[in-house]
């Protein structure tokens, strides 16, 4: 039974065999054309593989011979004339996820993988740039090559173009030179400024990280160097080297020759394997500039709109002066913190003329307001190319530091004399201490930049008077008469604004402590936003001048000024609580007093007699030092031989005693006669020295000899 089975079995299956070859003879047996019509499109548009295995299998006609389909990357499409085109040749120095992908399933069939990529990148750059010949695409990836052709020979920067839209199929480069080599052809050496970039670190590839969890250091440090061989081969815009990590604070940074494309990022994530995944976009960008490339100048850009929301409270007369603050608190926030070269405090923003004012070190291009605009959202936008652009102007605001004393016309006091609060006379002794108190009150909550207890009121010449840090702005009227309930009304141009000598030197003390940063470790708050957050947090300490704060983030210390005259154990337990806020566990070390307490209104140490001339010369030989802020002589300036012809001419000045300090931005002389304070200080302005500190201090008379 077991054997007849197998035999009808067998016998069965040579029937079906034999049916299969009559059934494939009347196929055969159709004409070439009919056949042709039976074929779906699909079918005859598929791969060259595909074709070359049916040509064995289906037989031709022998009167009509078909002929053998070829892959558009063996033989390419006609294209249009290029007798007005430039072909331009690339190197390909990465292939991305795609690609690569795409081989190994074609068991590594450069054709195909070619094919598919040409087709994709010749939609693309026709949908990108105008100037490509649609169709003149070419990738060849047994050597690693791309070719195109422009119709425009003028198109700058266009590696980094073609990157940003193609870089989920490659990365190219320049053929024979490097990038840097390239864009310094085209624009120039100097038009290239390095950028670092910080980068959030999302993601380490499970091998590398079990590296790093087994032996720290040797594991970062072994996947800090295969990035950086990735990155040198396959980031055209990489700086070699540059490359650092800090796993724990979880991000990445390094360098680029230029400005880098806005999807970078998304670029390197692309690449094939990389061990790691890091964020689209950088959080910090940082603009390192050579000695040649610094330019300090003053920029005023117009505001060409404020969002519907915050510009109606600016109208509101009850809220001007919040929104007014606000609106630039946002602003001068960026400028700190996200832009590179912002000159600290040089920012003014006039609301009446719609101009936004600050110092750089360098002239901006268009690419600065795009960026900050995109920031600021629809806050506040600025012009894309400033209105003016002038060499560094005087200091017009020195933050918590007496500046400018204002005098202003009482135009209507009834409300502030009816007030119930204040009885009897006003020339009462304790009725004009609780009016001066109210005002002092009323003045600090809706005047930016005004100083505690410098408020004065004469009721006999109808003046009101007080100090301020800063050139009174242009609606300094309009925010002093929008104080709710402060009772007067001041006309609309002030009496006088005189200027006030203060001395650092003499009225600081720089307090010690130190730190633990007991917050959680995450990238975006780092060393720079550290410094930021603890600045703003320190400004409610009365008498803290701001952007003194030194942070040694390796020690653990830190220190900043604060003006004398405050309780200083209450000083003390406010610092560290407000520190704390911010994670930072701080103890009190130290606190080093100025040489002198100086004399003055005791109320504000620091804060002499109005000048409305030059100081008296001092007629005693003395040793004059001067701290600049900023020189503004340009790349082609020398500090030293500015400050020396800012000095020549002086009669009473010994040149030869002249010691200069570049790096501490200091220098210093002896004086033969009377010392001429604001001679000096015009002097100093014309050889473009700014933001200058100067002290003078009493030379040692030298002991004669003793007659034996």
């Amino acid at each position: 039974m077991t054997d007849n089975k197998r035999w009808l079995s067998f016998i069965n299956s040579w029937f079906l065999l034999g049916l299969c070859l009559c059934l494939a003879t009347a196929c055969g047996s159709s004409s070439p054309s009919e056949k042709q019509k039976l074929i779906p499109l699909h079918e005859i548009n598929s791969s060259t593989g595909q074709e070359s295995g049916n040509r064995d299998t289906v037989p031709r006609s022998t009167t009509e011979r078909r002929t053998p389909k070829i892959s558009s990357y063996a033989n390419p499409p006609a294209t249009p004339s290029t007798s007005n085109s430039t072909e331009l040749v690339f190197k390909i120095v990465a292939l991305h996820k795609n690609v690569k992908q795409f081989l190994e399933k074609s068991e590594k069939n450069f054709d195909l993988a070619a094919n598919s990529a040409q087709r994709s990148l010749d939609s693309t750059l026709q949908k990108n740039f105008g100037f490509y010949q649609p169709g003149s695409v070419r990738v060849d990836l047994r050597q690693n090559r791309l070719t195109l052709r422009l119709t425009s020979e003028d198109v700058s920067d266009l590696v980094r173009k073609i990157n940003e839209v193609c870089y989920q199929h490659v990365t190219i480069a320049p053929l024979d030179k490097t990038l840097r080599e390239t864009l310094a052809a085209e624009s120039g050496e100097n038009s290239l400024v390095k950028q670092e970039l910080h980068y959030f670190l999302l993601k380490v590839s499970p091998e590398y990280q079990s590296q790093v969890d087994q032996n720290f250091q040797i594991g970062s440090e072994a996947l800090r160097l295969i990035l950086n061989e990735r990155f040198k081969s396959e980031v055209p815009e990489y700086v070699p080297d540059s490359l650092k990590l800090n796993l724990k604070y979880r991000r990445m940074i390094f360098q680029v020759i230029t400005y880098p494309s806005s999807n970078l990022g998304i670029q390197i994530n692309n690449l094939y394997e990389l061990p790691v995944a890091i964020s689209a976009m950088p959080y910090r960008i940082i603009e390192l500039r050579t000695e040649q490339q610094l330019n300090p100048s003053q920029v005023t850009y117009q505001i060409t709109s404020i969002d519907d929301f915050e510009n109606r409270q600016i109208q509101n007369s009850h809220s001007y002066t919040f929104w007014r603050t606000a609106l630039i608190s946002s602003l001068q926030s960026y400028l700190e913190t996200k832009s590179t070269g912002y000159i600290q405090d040089t920012l003014d923003v006039d609301l009446l003329k719609k101009t936004a004012t600050f110092q750089l070190d360098h002239i901006p291009d268009i690419r600065f307001t795009e960026q900050l605009n995109k920031e600021l959202l629809v806050k506040l936008q600025l012009s894309n190319t400033p209105i003016s652009i002038e060499p560094p102007g005087p200091v017009f605001w020195t933050p918590n530091r007496p500046m400018k004393r204002v005098v202003l016309k009482i135009t209507n006091a009834e409300e502030l004399l009816t007030n119930p609060f204040y009885r009897g006379n006003v020339s009462d002794v304790n009725t004009l201490q609780n009016i001066h108190s109210d005002l002092d009150y009323k003045i600090d909550g809706g005047l930016p930049g005004y100083f505690k207890k410098s408020v004065s009121i004469n009721f006999d010449t109808m003046e009101l008077a007080f100090l301020i840090d800063r050139v009174p702005p242009a609606d300094l009227i309009k925010m002093v008469n929008e104080i709710d309930s402060l009772g007067v009304l001041v006309a609309d141009e002030p009496i006088s604004v005189d200027d006030f000598e203060y001395d650092p030197e003499s009225y600081e003390k720089t307090m010690y402590f130190s730190f633990v940063d007991s917050g959680q470790p995450l990238p975006e708050y780092d060393e720079i936003e550290k410094m930021h957050s603890a600045n703003m947090n320190l400004c409610g300490v009365d008498g803290y001048i701001p952007h003194t704060l030194q942070m040694d983030f390796e020690h653990g210390i830190l220190n900043f000024k604060v003006r004398v005259g405050g309780n200083e154990s209450k000083e003390i337990e406010y610092i560290i609580n407000v520190l704390s806020a911010i994670m930072l566990e701080c103890k009190y070390l130290s606190t080093t007093l100025p040489a002198s307490n100086g004399k003055g209104n005791p109320l504000q140490p620091g804060m002499t007699a109005r000048r409305t001339a030059d100081p008296a010369p001092i007629k005693e030989n003395v040793k004059v030092t001067v701290k600049y802020g900023l020189f503004g002589g340009g790349s082609k300036g020398k500090p030293l031989s500015s400050a020396r012809d800012a000095l020549d001419g002086f009669s009473w000045i010994d040149l030869k005693t002249l010691k200069f300090n570049e790096g501490d931005k200091e220098f210093s002389f002896e004086t033969t006669g009377p010392f001429n304070r604001g001679a000096l200080e015009r002097s100093l302005k014309r050889q473009k020295f700014y933001q200058c500190v100067i002290s003078h201090e009493a030379l040692m008379k030298k002991e004669e000899p003793k007659e034996e």
